[in-house]
């Protein structure tokens, strides 16, 4: 039991691979080929897990980073743009590995401050007892002024929006991938600012993905404290982590100051919302410190699009701004008390759910896929030339399973002059697109619609109530568009989330020691390729063998979006397996 304290440092699944290769080493032996040999072998393995270290504690493992780490992505082929009021301290030693430079685009004297340093360190910690979502991704540190302690006014101050914009682009020499601000300035949140247009602007001519801080106002209602955090194009983040008006590292729960919508006119924010409450961070002098606050949900967030870009770029997949945004709203976990209505797509304190990277990348990893017969799960970057554009869902969809879907797409935002240090940013019109949901034998009559007139995303989260064929529709309001408009569109079926999720033998969300018992029991067998893990061939090679193990170990533990149990129920179910391989043992010696 001696090994039940063991924790080995670095990254989460590294102890999965090492202790699963000293398995295998038994397994592939005759004597393991025993229910004993498999009992040694299960408990083993589940006390080598137990004790395994973790990144930045419970806040990364919330959002279910190491999914995507164990895939192989952790950042490596994405820039980061951390923009602060000051400057990121690149010499902390949890931030020196990755540290790409700064600008100053505020003129002046730089500042290094401890928020900057947290937020940069929320996405990109390369402590090896503290790892950031995104700890491959290098990045860039922009300070927007030089006025300690000021916080800019931005239709007043000499920290000019110009320079600002300019920034994000990192002088317009090499735009970064993400940028993540958690900054916020005095004025509306009405998103037509000059500081919420340049970031909007960004977005629709760069396709970056710009994740900004909700803002610290809540709980009321409409208590955004104004610009950028509300722009229309980029992912606006709230925190979790409270107990009624206490912080705490329930992440279940919205913390009680993030910012509530929805803006003074109406639109629907935030957009999502991830752990920022008692989160152990890097400030300056090489220290660590517990901070709460959406600065530093945001840069979460921030990591987790770039984990996602990082499998884009390997794979091929676009990794436009919309996108991303689609793919993790639309993979979002439903919180407790979410809720929305057909005009008013996302909640106004959860957005569209709690980020989960686990089943973002099997909603990104699903594919692009174009408008016509489409599977269960998948995603487009599409371009509405006609009136509406249609996706039937090629599966009959059984009765109570929930149908998601995300659409989203871009304002559209002119600048009077090229040099981005001059310009004048102008909105155009918001183009107004609705989404409905059809059942295939009835495409008159929508089973479920989101039809917001002012937001730029829309959202269904629907279960069926009969068994059947489905088709998701995308519609321009105002008929056929002047000019084809670029969108991005991403839905899945529960069932093939769940189904999707390496070594989830059993199909009930958790990947665990039940559906080791699958693949054990089933183990040397040849059931022949057929689509179907419930038999333990996770890779669905034809063989179960060790393969299918090491997928199995390097999933231990994580969940989809759509189901989510109590820790003690996970704990129970480890405990029964044990039990059960400890009863078949006394079976076989009796």
């Amino acid at each position: 039991m001696i090994v039940w304290n063991v924790r080995i440092p670095g990254r989460p699944f590294l102890i999965h691979r090492l202790w699963g290769m000293f398995v295998l080493a038994g397994i592939f032996r005759s004597s393991c080929r025993s229910v004993c040999g498999r009992a040694a072998s299960a408990l083993l393995l589940l006390i080598v897990v137990a004790g395994e270290s973790r990144a930045l504690g419970p806040a990364v493992d919330a959002v279910n980073a190491d999914y995507i780490w164990q895939q192989g992505y952790t950042g490596e082929r994405v820039e980061i743009g951390v923009i602060d009021l000051h400057q990121v301290d690149s010499s902390h030693p949890a931030l020196g590995g990755n540290f790409l430079g700064s600008v100053n685009f505020a003129k002046g004297a730089g500042w290094l401050s401890s928020h900057a340093t947290a937020v940069a360190g929320a996405a990109l910690s390369q402590d090896p007892t503290r790892l950031g979502v995104a700890h491959g991704a290098s990045y860039w540190s922009g300070q927007t002024t030089n006025r300690a302690g000021i916080v800019p006014d931005p239709e007043a101050m000499t920290v000019s929006v110009e320079t600002f914009a300019q920034g994000l682009g990192i002088l317009g020499g090499n735009p970064t991938e993400v940028v993540t601000m958690s900054i916020g300035f005095n004025g509306s949140d009405d998103g037509n600012d000059q500081w919420s247009l340049a970031l909007d602007h960004v977005v629709s001519t760069l396709g970056t993905t710009v994740v900004v801080a909700a803002g610290n106002d809540g709980p009321s209602p409409s208590s955004y404290p104004g610009p950028p955090g509300a722009a229309y194009n980029i992912l606006s983040v709230g925190a979790t982590g409270g107990s009624g008006a206490a912080l705490s590292e329930d992440y279940t729960q919205i913390a009680p100051y993030s910012s509530r919508g929805p803006t003074s006119d109406g639109r629907s924010k935030p957009d999502i919302v991830a752990p920022g409450s008692l989160i152990e961070l890097p400030t300056l002098g090489g220290a660590w410190a517990e901070t709460s606050g959406t600065s530093f949900a945001a840069p979460i967030v921030a990591g987790g699009a770039a984990l996602l870009i990082d499998v884009g770029l390997d794979r091929g997949y676009d990794t436009d701004a919309t996108v991303i945004k689609s793919v993790l709203l639309n993979s979002a976990d439903k919180l407790p008390g979410w809720s929305h209505t057909q005009t008013a797509p996302l909640d106004p304190n959860l957005g569209a759910g709690q980020m989960d990277l686990a089943a973002a990348f099997l909603q990104y990893d699903a594919g692009e896929q174009e408008a016509g017969t489409v599977a269960p799960a998948g995603w487009d970057h599409g371009l509405l030339s006609a009136a509406s554009s249609s996706y039937a869902i090629s599966a009959a969809i059984p009765i109570g399973e929930q149908v998601t879907a995300t659409l989203t797409w871009n304002r559209q935002v002119a600048t009077d002059v090229e040099d981005i240090t001059a310009a004048v940013y102008s909105a155009a019109p918001l183009e107004n697109l609705d989404l409905f949901l059809f059942e295939a034998n009835d495409l008159l009559n929508p089973v479920a619609s989101s039809t917001s007139a002012i937001d730029n995303v829309e959202h269904l989260y629907f279960t069926t109530l009969s068994q059947g064929n489905y088709v998701l529709e995308v519609r321009d309001v105002a008929g056929v568009p002047l000019d084809p408009l670029a969108y991005s569109l991403a839905w899945h079926v529960t069932d093939v989330i769940d189904a999707l999720l390496p070594g989830d033998a059993n199909g009930d969300g958790w990947v665990d020691g039940l559906d080791y018992l699958v693949w054990a029991g089933n183990f040397g067998s040849q059931p022949g390729p057929d689509g179907d893990v419930s038999d333990g061939d996770f890779n669905d090679d034809g063989t179960i063998d060790g393969l299918d193990y090491l997928l199995w170990a390097g999933n231990f533990g994580t969940h989809s979006a759509t189901t989510v149990p109590e820790p003690t129920a996970l704990a129970l179910s480890s405990l029964g397996v044990l039990g059960t391989l400890l009863l078949r043992r006394r079976a076989i010696v009796a």
